[in-house]
């Protein structure tokens, strides 16, 4: 059964023993917090989702915040309803590879959407009282994660759903040591549209109006079904509509409502909406500190502004916040299944000894094959498949600084099995493709940054840890490992002796 909204979800989780109220007192102010801290306990502990409920040092007390609901695999699957890891990647590239199975959103009238409870006009937004904000780390500034991102081309009307970071400059420490306008403050934000040169659609959006000298009206819809931010992550192609495919992964249409201020659709159920304008010659601001998903700061970022034209939320609203650090946390998953799922979709349409495709919190990139060695369909067809994955569809393999592939006999979840596989099959010099002119992975503190304050091009490495017959030899050692359903059924045979 689908989540009509984010509410409901939650539910869920505290059905089944997975959410908990918390009341201590906790820490979320800058320079002081306690939320990074927390998350790692969380993450080390396989923690429950939190509703965290009693928070120093916070401008809207009476607004719960959401912490850790994604923090699992197990739970990241319930968000469109599957528990088991490897059937939801499976569900999720099935209905990615097969549009019959999208639904379009369907429109509803404003009376009908929680979304709409409390309306914030224009000349009363002032975001440090009507937006939550809670500190994490060293982080200089308050993040908004909870945002799926609407925008349309400005040359073909086409809609884009993304789900991407933005930044409130209210309260915010200046990385360079300067100040922010009280405008910037209080009635505008940054989003990181990485739009020149465009890397991500909502920049692309950005850049073609920008070029155009045009407006770009944009929408923030926070905290809505969490089958609608899977979608929003996963890199559908441009042009195809986010909404539809997560009607797909629920089962049934999205439903939308029309914005108060700008010609965009949301979900009727989100927890807030955030509408506004980016302007012709977009002005840009230097954010930072930031922490990002491969566990580093960012001290330096820079980042276009948009302007704030209204902000409606429901009643008794709820809010989001989460941290990216060293791996894993809490959307770790919610952000690797997505894209497990479209390089899976991809890879297994072209190739079909793709088997699965599974990406660890890292960002280490494994192939796993049907087959292996002699039975392969040519040789040097690890490389083959290398290549493969470097074009495969969607935004971030082409990214894959590091990635393998790897035979049946290789437990692409197991960093042990995939460890052997290299140093029993690889030899550095023959085995491992590099490629010095790849796209970079945005945060990658260790390739080149440009103006934007992040990088565009990477060096990647692929290695082939595949059996090299016939390249190499006419036949291979036996593997020596006991039968994982022999292991089993001992186990049973032994079990409670220790």
């Amino acid at each position: 059964m689908p989540f009509k909204d984010m509410r409901e979800y939650l539910a869920k989780l505290d059905q089944m023993g997975q959410l908990k109220r918390v009341d201590v007192p906790l820490d979320v102010a800058q320079g002081t917090n306690e939320l990074q801290t927390l998350m790692r306990l969380l993450a080390e502990t396989n923690g429950p989702g939190l509703l965290l409920e009693n928070l120093k040092g916070y401008n809207t007390p009476g607004v719960p915040v959401i912490f850790n609901p994604f923090g699992t695999r197990e739970r990241t699957g319930l968000t469109i309803d599957s528990l088991d890891p490897i059937e939801t990647k499976v569900k999720h590239a099935a209905i990615l590879a097969d549009r019959s199975t999208w639904h379009k959103p369907k429109l509803v009238d404003r009376k009908q959407a929680p979304c709409k409870d409390v309306v914030i006009p224009r000349d009363q937004v002032s975001i440090d009282k009507q937006i939550p904000h809670v500190w994490l780390g060293k982080e200089g500034a308050s993040y908004i994660c909870g945002g799926v991102v609407v925008t349309k081309d400005p040359e073909t009307g086409v809609r884009n759903v993304g789900w991407y970071r933005l930044t409130s400059l209210w309260n915010c420490k200046h990385p360079e040591g300067g100040t922010y306008s009280e405008t910037e403050q209080k009635k505008q934000l940054s989003i990181f549209a990485f739009w020149n040169p465009p890397m991500n659609h909502v920049g692309l959006h950005l850049a073609k109006a920008q070029r155009m000298g045009k407006p770009l009206e944009i929408a923030v819809a926070c905290q809505c079904d969490p089958a609608i931010h899977m979608a929003a992550a996963t890199g559908v192609p441009y042009g195809l509509d986010e909404y539809e495919y997560a009607g797909g992964l629920r089962g049934s249409p999205v439903e939308l409502v029309k914005c108060e201020t700008v010609d965009l659709e949301v979900p009727a159920s989100a927890e807030y909406v955030i509408e506004g304008v980016f302007q012709p010659n977009v002005p840009q601001q230097i954010i930072g500190w930031h922490s990002n998903s491969v566990g580093y700061y960012d001290k330096h970022q820079v980042f276009p502004l948009f302007d704030i034209t209204t902000i409606t939320h429901r009643k008794n609203s709820l809010w989001y916040a989460t941290i990216e650090m060293m791996p894993p946390f809490d959307h770790n998953y919610l952000a690797l299944i997505p894209i497990e799922g479209e390089m899976l979709s991809d890879l297994q349409r072209k190739i079909p000894e793709v088997k699965d495709c599974a990406i660890t919190p890292n960002m280490t990139y494994i192939v796993q094959l049907n087959v292996d060695g002699a039975s392969k369909p040519h040789p040097e067809f690890g490389k083959y498949v290398l290549h493969a994955l470097w074009g495969a569809a969607g935004r971030w393999p082409r990214t894959a600084k590091v990635a393998v592939v790897v035979g049946p006999d290789v437990n692409p979840y197991d960093l042990s099995s995939i460890e052997w596989a290299i140093q029993t099959r690889v030899q550095p010099y023959s085995d491992i493709i590099i490629n010095r002119s790849g796209q970079a992975f945005v945060l990658d503190p260790s390739a080149p940054k440009g103006p934007q304050g992040f990088p565009t091009v990477g060096e990647q490495m692929g290695i082939d840890a595949t059996i090299k017959v016939p390249e190499r030899f006419t036949e291979y050692a036996d593997v020596s490992q006991a039968d994982p359903a022999e292991v089993a059924k001992l186990a049973e045979k032994l079990k409670g002796l220790w």
